[in-house]
């Protein structure tokens, strides 16, 4: 592909500001080069469609939220597409505490410290932390 041709379909990467594509095309002496694309429309399918599984996913997640079984922090590791692993690296607290604080009984009981910590690493609040409107 030459530099000319590479996609620049932004319908999702250029929406972020911060993402893009770095891609490898011909420039005019035939030498390959990096070139940064905003997208394009394959790759947009493949991105809205995995969303569209990852928001089926935490839907259900909610409803178990409300009926009880699980706990918002739950919801919201979904959400922001983590694991407990993950929440518990970028947090400091064990994996086996995240875990735990996903039943609802251990996490009414966690201090608003904690809270915070947790909150702070999703990038959402305390309050909305505590639901999963």
């Amino acid at each position: 592909m030459k530099i000319k041709e590479v996609p620049q379909d932004g319908k999702i990467l250029e929406k972020s500001g911060e993402v893009r594509d770095v891609c490898y095309a011909v420039d005019e002496n035939g030498d390959y080069k990096q070139v940064i694309s905003v997208g394009w429309e394959p790759k947009n399918e493949a991105i809205n469609y995995a969303w569209s599984i990852i928001e089926e996913e935490a839907e259900a997640i909610k409803k178990d939220v409300e009926a009880g079984k699980l706990s918002p922090l739950a919801f919201h590791i979904h959400k922001n597409v983590m694991t407990p692993e993950i929440l518990a690296s970028y947090t400091g607290f064990s994996k086996r505490e995240i875990r735990r604080w996903c039943k609802p009984r251990h996490f009414s009981n966690l201090d608003r410290e904690r809270l915070e910590k947790i909150a702070s690493v999703l990038k959402i609040g305390v309050d909305q932390l505590v639901r999963v409107n």
